[in-house]
């Protein structure tokens, strides 16, 4: 078997997207390029100025520490609410996991849940959570998230 390479999501870049003075052009080819990403891949990474890529690999590494903790551990994180809680051990998906944590931009819950996750406490998992949230809130205005994902469902019927 020969050597793979390696998987890489497509990037869209929405550091340019201006909210108070919009460029059309530059927001329908940052569109285009995320609704051609979902419709091949279903997902994108999108990139901003406001996050940079130390923040960005702060996350990934915290989030990394996340899913490396114990399956009983993971499985404590429960919800009422459909794809909140931990999803994971799926037959048929086998690789699958993800976290949910009910209203992640509030300091409380990201708190209550990082106390569930690591008893002993895990600063830096809530700082980068919370300060992740905000940006990602202030980044889905900026980006007319709204609009995206009304053109997409638009597309795919």
């Amino acid at each position: 078997m020969g050597s793979e390479a390696a998987f890489q999501l497509p990037v869209v870049d929405f550091s340019e997207l201006n909210t108070q003075y919009p460029d059309n052009i530059i927001w329908e080819s940052a569109k285009t390029k995320a609704l051609e990403a979902l419709q091949e891949y279903g997902c994108f990474e999108a990139t901003f100025d406001e996050i940079s890529p130390t923040l960005q690999n702060t996350v990934f590494d915290e989030l990394g520490h996340l899913f490396d903790l114990p399956l009983e551990t993971k499985q404590k994180n429960t919800s009422d609410r459909e794809f909140h809680g931990y999803i994971g051990q799926i037959p048929f998906m086998p690789l699958y996991e993800s976290m949910g944590i009910d209203a992640p931009y509030v300091p409380e819950k990201v708190d209550k849940f990082t106390n569930l996750m690591w008893p002993q406490g895990n600063p830096k998992f809530s700082y980068v959570h919370e300060f992740k949230f905000r940006l990602l809130l202030f980044s889905s205005y900026r980006c007319k998230r709204a609009e995206l994902f009304v053109s997409y469902s638009r597309s795919t019927h």
